[in-house]
């Protein structure tokens, strides 16, 4: 379900993912930044050309989940947000290849 990273004031971000249950953290010094690890849906319409120019409307729907091993670097580098970030950007790209190759 859900895997936290640690945030601690003095180190930073800890390389270590913790999953569900009970755990002690330092009031203060340590925040914990929750990310849900399940698989979640998402549609994403775009508008593209094909190979003999004309308009196509597709709405894709994909299926994603982080990776819980690499939690710290998706927080570090892209931030709590990654999907709004990185996903449109690889689906319309990937999409519009697919169309353009198959229409």
């Amino acid at each position: 379900g859900h895997r936290a990273v640690i945030f601690d004031r003095f180190r930073g971000v800890q390389d270590i993912v913790v999953g569900e249950g009970t755990h002690f953290l330092i009031p203060w010094v340590q925040k914990p930044i929750i990310f849900d690890c399940r698989s979640r849906p998402r549609n994403i319409p775009v508008i593209t050309g094909s190979k003999d120019l004309q308009n196509v409307n597709i709405t894709l729907r994909i299926l994603f989940r982080p990776v819980t091993a690499q939690l710290p670097r998706i927080f570090t580098s892209i931030g709590e947000d990654y999907d709004e970030r990185v996903l449109p950007s690889i689906t319309t790209e990937i999409l519009k290849s697919v169309v353009v190759r198959t229409a």
